[in-house]
Formats: C-alpha cells, sequence, structure tokens
C-alpha cells in the first residue's frame, strides 16, 4: 500500500491522514476550533483501528489530501 492514506469519519467531523501501518494525523473539529492528534499505534486496538481506517470500513469513508488540507489550512 501506497501512503499517506487518508479517510474520514462519517460524522464529517473527523479527518485521518495516515503515513504508515502504525501512525497517523487525526484532525478533530470541535465547533469552530481544530485540534490535530498524532498517534503512534502501541497497542492491538489502535492497529485494529488502523487496519479498519485504511479499509474503509464503517464509519471510515475514503478522502483525499484536499479534503485534509482544507481543516488543517482552516
Amino acid at each position: 500500500m501506497i501512503f499517506p492514506q487518508y479517510r474520514k469519519h462519517t460524522s464529517g467531523k473527523n479527518q485521518y491522514k495516515i503515513t504508515g501501518p502504525e501512525h497517523f494525523t487525526e484532525i478533530q473539529c470541535l465547533g469552530s476550533k481544530t485540534l490535530v492528534h498524532e498517534v503512534q499505534a502501541k497497542t492491538y486496538f489502535e492497529k485494529i483501528r488502523i487496519q479498519e481506517m485504511l479499509e474503509a470500513a464503517p464509519p471510515y469513508l475514503a478522502s483525499n489530501q484536499a479534503e485534509f488540507d482544507a481543516l488543517v489550512n482552516g
């Protein structure tokens, strides 16, 4: 698989940039604020979450760099 991969949550409030099988950046929209989280998967459950995102399994949907960058740049 080629990285980065981009995903979004069906709620529309979270965007993800998956940079490897054990790392992703999450952008979370809370009202008018935007939070950025860097996640390095260390536990089994975090690794499963990344696998689900890569498979675009519900509640995750495929996204793209433009959508991710739009949130980063406000």
